[in-house]
């Protein structure tokens, strides 16, 4: 009898865990959604595989039949929010929205059974949140996020694409706004893109483990190109390895050449 119990026990355990494999998500979170406590999660895709990157501010060669897995994740109050780098969990009821840095690696327990689901776009899955399946959240567990992260969301697909960050809160904001609108126009007249990023120094300090401040990051499709608290290494590797002059600051023909 003993016996027989232990086996009705042992099925029952199995059978549970299947169940959840059979209603566990797992992804990338990539940004809330226009109804509250709803967020998109990124699987996969034709263009860059499982790696999550944010592809909305340069010019993108998407494939021919472009196909991305993603879903529309829908939290309740009873939804249970489990942060594995400290192990607390919570109610969402009990917490502000916890999720705010694209490519934090989630898993998440639905309600539903899960029906894998890839869909044809003819936009980067970035764009586009429309008619993807949507699951209720039971739990949602989130991974540490690290600078690991947040290069690789930010790395370039592809080749001759530039992300500059900025991490200065004493930048001269005239210049950035020519620094921005050059990156703008880098694609068109120079066959470089580039996208310009201004960010506070604690939005880089919060995960990057960084000890300089200014501090001034470039990345390329290989992922960490330079990271430099001297704004003129930055002009410099632009000019040697891209091959591209950066405007200087106060140099008014650069305001001329470019409005």
């Amino acid at each position: 009898m003993k016996l027989i119990i232990a086996l009705a026990a042992l099925l029952l355990f199995l059978s549970g865990c299947s169940q959840d494999e059979e209603q566990t998500l797992e992804g990338r979170y990539m940004f809330t959604l226009s109804m509250e406590g709803s967020f998109q999660l990124f699987v996969e895709d034709s263009y860059t595989g499982s790696s999550y990157r944010y592809l909305n501010g340069l010019q993108t060669s998407l494939p021919v039949m472009y196909e991305a897995e993603s879903y529309l994740i829908h939290t309740t109050e009873e939804t249970v929010f489990t942060d594995l780098d400290t192990g607390e969990s919570a109610l969402m009821s009990e917490i502000d929205f916890p999720l705010h840095w694209p490519n934090q690696h989630l898993e998440i327990l639905v309600s539903e059974e899960i029906e894998p689901f890839t869909r044809t776009l003819e936009r980067p899955v970035t764009e586009e949140s429309r008619l993807f399946p949507i699951y209720t959240a039971e739990e949602i567990k989130a991974h540490p996020y690290t600078s690991e992260d947040f290069i690789e969301v930010h790395t370039p697909v592809e080749d001759d694409h530039y992300m500059l960050f900025l991490f200065d809160e004493n930048f001269n904001r005239e210049y950035l706004l020519i620094l921005d609108e050059f990156g703008s126009q880098a694609g068109e007249r120079y066959g470089v893109y580039i996208d310009v990023n201004y960010y506070a120094p604690d939005y880089f300090e919060t995960f990057m483990e960084i000890d300089d401040t200014p501090s001034y990051l470039v990345l390329s499709s290989a992922g960490e190109a330079i990271r430099t608290s001297d704004w003129e290494e930055i002009r410099s590797w632009f000019s040697t390895e891209a091959g591209i002059g950066m405007p200087r600051e106060g140099d008014p023909a650069w305001r001329e050449l470019l409005y």
